[in-house]
């Protein structure tokens, strides 16, 4: 096995296992936001929860600063790989960085 097959292993991984914390985030995160109080709801009197679940919440801010540190490990990676192999750059990991960034910096300091 060459370096080259080893850095697309070892980036392969990196980018399914951010992007699966990414999809679970989003699954936490329909759990964690308030209900939305439509007023068809509110007449027919069904609890509407207005305020973030604390538990949940928090739960939500780990897995994303989780995604966000998988991420940075594969854009070093892949920085490295760019500049060691003929490998060419995954255009996925910077999104995922940021995109992670921003939701765990927007539940850190805005929720």
């Amino acid at each position: 096995m060459t370096r080259l097959d080893i850095f697309q292993i070892i980036l392969t991984i990196l980018s399914l296992l951010g992007w699966s914390l990414a999809i679970y985030a989003l699954l936490i995160y329909g759990e964690a936001r308030p209900d939305r109080a439509v007023g068809y709801f509110l007449s027919k009197g069904v609890e509407v929860r207005f305020d973030w679940d604390p538990a949940l919440t928090v739960k939500l801010e780990y897995i994303i600063w989780w995604c966000a540190g998988i991420s940075l490990l594969n854009l070093l990676v892949n920085f490295y790989a760019k500049t060691t192999a003929r490998i060419g750059f995954w255009f996925n990991i910077p999104l995922l960085f940021l995109v992670s960034l921003s939701a765990g910096l927007y539940i850190r300091y805005v929720v």
